[in-house]
């Protein structure tokens, strides 16, 4: 059984198409005359919409024109006027003087003498078990305790 191939050429130069490129059915070849003559290939538009992203469109420029012109791509509030939203409600409590309440400072129940130690076994990694064992030894009159070295360890140290 013998299997005929049909040979393609270009309909502009008469040159012989390569079988790929024929059977992706292309009619011309890939001469840079010829390519810039039927080449047809998507329009990519970059619409500058806002200050952070713009807007991508792939497409024929002559639909991408008309779709702008319709104003598709701008901004979508733009046309409404000044009062299209509706308006807020009234604050129930009156405005703010400017002055601020002064806030609570959660108060420490533990000297900075005691943080110190605390924290210094911490960083040789003691856990707060051997940290108070430690401190029992070595620093009695301090009183640290195994739940007195989580809480400090649970704070951000102070600056």
């Amino acid at each position: 059984m013998t299997t005929e191939t049909k040979v393609l050429s270009c309909i502009d130069c008469g040159d012989e198409l390569p079988a790929e490129r024929a059977g992706l059915g292309y009619r011309y070849c890939t001469k840079a005359d010829r390519q810039a003559l039927r080449h047809r290939g998507p329009a990519v538009t970059v619409l500058g919409v806002n200050e952070s992203a713009d807007a991508v469109t792939v497409g024929d420029s002559e639909e991408t024109r008309r779709r702008g012109e319709a104003g598709e791509f701008g901004r979508k509030d733009s046309g409404l006027g000044l009062d299209y939203r509706p308006p807020a409600p009234a604050p129930s409590e009156p405005a703010a003087t400017g002055r601020r309440e002064p806030v609570a400072v959660p108060r420490r129940p533990w000297s900075d003498q005691q943080e110190a130690i605390v924290r210094l076994h911490h960083d040789m990694g003691l856990s707060p078990r051997r940290i108070a064992e430690r401190a029992r030894v070595n620093v009695p009159r301090l009183g640290i305790t195994e739940r007195l070295a989580v809480q400090i360890m649970s704070v951000v140290p102070r600056r």
